[in-house]
């Protein structure tokens, strides 16, 4: 008789709190916080930080995503605003948009997948930016 391997997924609520201290932790310009949410071998991909530049920041380990983040990404005034989030055994999608500032003037929507060990640490995030925002082109006095 053979034993079924047993998957072990991390809590709803540690898959929360790691999103969310990743986007806070973002937002206040603290990248090690950030990077000590990852695990060691983490993948990392993000939209360019880089307007000019076509290639998409990305990053595998988690000293990697520290130095990408304190050197291409830098502190920002950006608030996100999360307007959807689903969780799936190991995994989650986020999506919202991202302002100037807390209320300030949209700047663009995201979506964000990310996928989780068993101790709650992020093992894979991918990104995605849209610029101009999701339904900012619909006229709201129609």
């Amino acid at each position: 008789m053979s034993a079924e391997a047993t998957t072990t997924f991390p809590s709803r609520e540690a898959i929360r709190e790691a999103v969310l201290g990743y986007v806070n932790g973002l937002e206040r310009g603290d990248f090690d916080a950030v990077a000590d949410l990852f695990s060691e071998d983490a993948f990392y991909s993000h939209p360019p930080y880089d307007p000019n530049s076509p290639k998409r920041a990305e990053v595998r380990g988690r000293e990697a995503l520290r130095a990408l983040l304190k050197g291409k990404r830098g502190s920002r005034t950006w608030f996100h605003e999360i307007q959807s989030f689903h969780v799936a055994d190991d995994r989650c999608l986020i999506e919202g948009v991202v302002r100037e500032s807390e209320g300030g003037p949209l700047r663009s929507s995201f979506a964000g997948a990310g996928t989780f060990n068993a101790q709650g640490e992020i093992t894979r995030w991918v990104a995605y930016r849209s610029v101009p925002a999701i339904g900012e082109s619909l006229d709201e006095t129609s």
